[in-house]
């Protein structure tokens, strides 16, 4: 099996270039994944990483563990899980641990403590992604994996329609995107992934990895609550919990998850009481469907990819 982990650097450095492949847990992320090793598997050295913050949908769990026994398993690799270990009292960076799909964390706990240290994350301090995936990954890399910094490219599964979510920093940071640079579109990964019976199977667009998302719009949001507004009860319970902020005597704040200051109750509340059309997958991303009020979001699509907060 291609498993560089826990080997030396001396031990894996054999002339070819480094890659580390993220995978978000959507259904692009998959196929770029499966692409990178049929294209550059014989000419790179390639670990691949999922990092769980503890509210991914079921489903992504699930096929997550399935896309690892179909494209990964067979070509001799396999995707590491990885979570979040936040340090609480010290001026340190995530690090991680490693757990498999039977052990992952269903309750969102790696997000909670991530919570507990920097606040409730929304628009203004956007920084879960970072705190949750981003760097937990980083360390895993250079601690566990043993790659230096800058020895190493990190393989991103943004498609060629999302080139807007391409990071400014890539370059600095060696991310690169093979989906957007072959020309994959969202068409492109969904005739890609229909042939398999354990592909994704989230109800619409309005779903996504993680079971609410603030990056979202309202319309997905509130089409979200009125399937089942149960999934808001964790996020509200953080906004309770961890939502006000106090640095000094003077200075204090309230957070909340979603743009325009709104909470998760509100959310819900908004859902029951506001007359909006349920969110259709594509309808609304039409120009001449889309409504500023109910339709901006940020860039969280099936999957929130490293890299975001940037």
């Amino acid at each position: 099996m291609h498993n560089t982990c826990c080997m030396s650097e001396e031990s894996i450095n054999d002339g070819r270039e480094r890659l580390v492949i993220s995978f978000s847990g959507g259904r692009s992320s998959a196929v770029m994944l499966d692409q990178v090793l049929h294209k550059m598997g014989d000419e790179r050295d390639i670990v691949i990483a999922f990092a769980n913050t503890g509210k991914e949908e079921e489903e992504t769990l699930r096929f997550v563990d399935a896309v690892d026994k179909n494209f990964c398993q067979p070509k001799g690799y396999k995707v590491h899980w990885l979570e979040a270990i936040i340090h609480h009292g010290e001026r340190k960076a995530p690090t991680a641990k490693e757990v498999t799909y039977e052990t992952a964390d269903r309750t969102g706990a790696p997000f909670e403590e991530a919570i507990k240290k920097h606040g409730i994350f929304n628009k203004s301090y956007p920084n879960c992604t970072g705190r949750l995936k981003d760097e937990p990954l980083n360390w895993w890399v250079r601690n566990v994996v043993g790659w230096k910094r800058g020895t190493y490219d990190t393989a991103i599964g943004i498609r060629a329609d999302e080139i807007d979510r391409v990071s400014v920093r890539k370059d600095e940071m060696r991310w690169i995107y093979p989906l957007a640079e072959w020309g994959f579109r969202k068409r492109d990964v969904s005739q890609y992934m229909d042939r398999f019976e354990w592909d994704l199977k989230l109800p619409g667009d309005h779903w996504g990895n993680c079971d609410v998302c603030w990056k979202k719009s309202f319309r997905k949001l509130m089409t979200r609550a009125q399937e089942d507004e149960s999934v808001f009860d964790w996020w509200a319970e953080m906004e309770e919990k961890h939502g006000h902020i106090t640095r000094g005597k003077e200075q204090s704040e309230d957070r909340v998850f979603f743009r325009d200051k709104k909470s998760a109750k509100d959310i819900v509340k908004m859902s029951k009481e506001e007359n909006f059309e349920p969110y259709e997958d594509e309808k609304y991303d039409d120009p001449d469907m889309f409504d500023r009020w109910w339709d901006v979001g940020s860039g969280c699509g099936e999957s929130c990819e490293i890299g975001a907060d940037q």
